[in-house]
């Protein structure tokens, strides 16, 4: 959280998952596509007055773009500083995940907190409180001091807010949102993350070994009453891995929906074949969490509808992605990071994925997510994102519910801006204005 406001990225990301200048001025790509030139702008400093220069920059970019980019970073053929405001990154082969790597953060060298961002640290062994920067380059923030609380629960923290001893609750659990929005005191703002609630399925286990029987649980589901039922309408429902607001992304193709007759045919099939009386069973394990737990419990009604039988097991977050890294496991719900690039979910479904715990997606999978990365135009770019719709379809990993919401509550002693669609306003916080000029120091 703090990283935020502290450190900036070379680039952010629209809604529709394309690059556009932040920390660095612009960029331009060599008519092959095998060179990208970084301009940085001119007497750009770090929180403590030393310059960031084409140099640091390109020394970030060499440590971080092989986790940024995970086995995408193959294509990278070197990083080097033309002059002190320029960075040249060089490839084997075009590919559109090069621009969406510039969403790189670039720290100070030793140093995670230290940043060109609109807040310093005061104590980077002890963050919790930060100040303004004076010297931003955009302008000096209109906050002068914040300080982080930490809360044992969310409803002791909405009570304090509620009383006036918070400005901001940075993290409103969907339980309490309908309560906070109907405060007159509480602005209430909403986003939908770039992350989503997924049941991955371990396809080389035996229950989940058939494409068939994936398909089949994924026609198994009620994705609108998942939201309805269990995230109280807080989000939007989903069934495959590329976010809707990507400009790559087709509407127009096939789609995992409702058909429950189709379902249980196949299931009724298949506890036939195996001559096993009774549902055909799976056992999925949950992270302890309240909004989980109700995941999993209307996951569980809706599957018995079409005779699946699904075992629901708690098991703290380590283990899970253990279970999930030595492929011990045959289902588990996660929140997966899926947007607003295609790196992203490439990263998290590819077999060689920087953040793929081990044994997530399948070869169908991979070819699908590679043609995305090496698509050399515009055009080749949406059918290789069409390409990885299908094969979602033809061969799914997992079953997609739906895409979380996260909510944050500001006193209104605040004038927040109104963000971009799809922007988080942690990301504005620069531009807070309080209400009347009375001193007041913000916090968490």
């Amino acid at each position: 959280m703090v990283q935020i406001w502290t450190v900036e990225n070379l680039a952010t990301l629209t809604d529709e998952g394309r690059p556009r200048p932040w920390l660095a001025k612009d960029w331009t790509v060599s008519p092959d596509g095998r060179s990208l030139t970084v301009n940085l702008p001119p007497n750009l400093k770090f929180h403590d007055g030393s310059p960031l220069t084409a140099t640091v920059v390109a020394n970030a970019l060499q440590a971080m773009l092989p986790n940024t980019m995970g086995p995408a970073f193959e294509d990278v053929e070197g990083v080097s500083a033309v002059s002190d405001q320029q960075v040249v990154v060089r490839f084997r082969r075009p590919s559109p995940f090069l621009l969406d790597s510039l969403e790189t953060p670039i720290p100070k060298p030793g140093s995670s907190l230290v940043g060109t961002g609109p807040f310093v640290v005061v104590d980077p062994k002890s963050p919790t409180e930060l100040t303004a920067n004076r010297q931003y380059a955009l302008g000096e923030p209109g906050i002068d001091r914040i300080v982080v609380q930490s809360f044992p629960s969310v409803r002791t923290a909405w009570a304090e807010l509620l009383r006036g001893r918070l400005d901001m609750l940075y993290e409103v659990g969907i339980d309490a949102l309908d309560s906070l929005e109907t405060s007159s005191s509480v602005s209430v703002f909403t986003h939908t993350r770039h992350y989503q609630y997924i049941v991955v399925l371990n396809t080389q286990s035996d229950v989940f070994r058939s494409k068939d029987v994936r398909r089949a649980l994924n026609f198994a589901v009620d994705r609108d009453a998942i939201v309805r039922d269990a995230l109280n309408g807080h989000g939007i429902a989903s069934s495959g891995p590329v976010w809707p607001q990507n400009y790559g992304f087709r509407p127009d193709l096939p789609k995992f929906e409702l058909d429950a007759r189709k379902a249980a045919a196949t299931f009724s099939r298949g506890t036939q074949a195996s001559n096993r009386a009774g549902a055909f069973h799976f056992t999925c394990l949950v992270p302890p969490d309240a909004v989980n737990e109700r995941l999993a419990l209307v996951l569980k009604r809706q599957l018995e509808a079409v005779g699946v039988d699904m075992s629901v097991e708690e098991a703290p977050m380590d283990r899970v992605f253990d279970a999930m890294k030595n492929r011990r496991f045959e289902a588990a719900l996660i929140e997966g990071i899926s947007a607003p690039t295609l790196l992203r979910p490439y990263q998290l479904w590819h077999s060689k994925g920087t953040f793929n715990p081990g044994g997530l997606g399948n070869a169908t999978v991979d070819a699908a997510f590679d043609r995305v990365r090496h698509a050399g135009t515009e055009k080749e770019y949406e059918q290789a994102v069409a390409g990885v719709q299908q094969a979602f379809m033809d061969d799914p990993p997992g079953v997609f519910l739906a895409w979380s919401v996260r909510a944050r509550a500001v006193s209104k002693r605040f004038n927040v801006p109104v963000p971009e669609p799809g922007r988080d306003i942690v990301a504005t916080l620069r531009l807070w204005r309080q209400v009347t000029e009375a001193p007041h120091t913000s916090q968490n």
